[in-house]
């Protein structure tokens, strides 16, 4: 009876073993996945925008995240917020990781075309 016990905890144990590899290279292809999936794309968009607000220039046509539409009229030194007009007699003071877009060149003009 004992040589039978012992060939049992032996075979136990070896499937114990490949239980535990098996679990750890499952484990490592998830965490290989989810890098390529969501961190890797996510840290490409995070420099696609941040070389976009280091590009911008007084003139440039940007959007807002809350959906206005301007002009650039002046880059502070702070490089936190920007000074955009939206009409001639309006100008407003906004944070620069609030622009989520640069437009082409004469989309404001188009777009009061369209208005009027």
């Amino acid at each position: 009876m004992g040589i039978i016990s012992t060939a049992y905890a032996e075979e136990a144990a070896a499937a114990q073993q490949q239980g535990d590899l098996s679990m750890i290279i499952v484990l490592t292809l998830c965490m290989v996945a989810f890098y390529f999936l969501f961190m890797r794309p996510n840290s490409k968009k995070r420099k696609e925008m941040q070389k976009l607000l280091d590009n911008l220039t007084v003139g440039d046509e940007v959007l807002t995240n809350g959906g206005i539409a301007g002009r650039i009229v002046k880059l502070p030194d702070n490089k936190e917020y920007v000074l955009i007009t939206v009409s001639s007699e309006i100008v407003m003071q906004i944070k620069r990781n609030y622009i989520v877009a640069v437009l082409p060149k004469g989309t404001l003009e188009a777009v009061a075309e369209k208005i009027k």
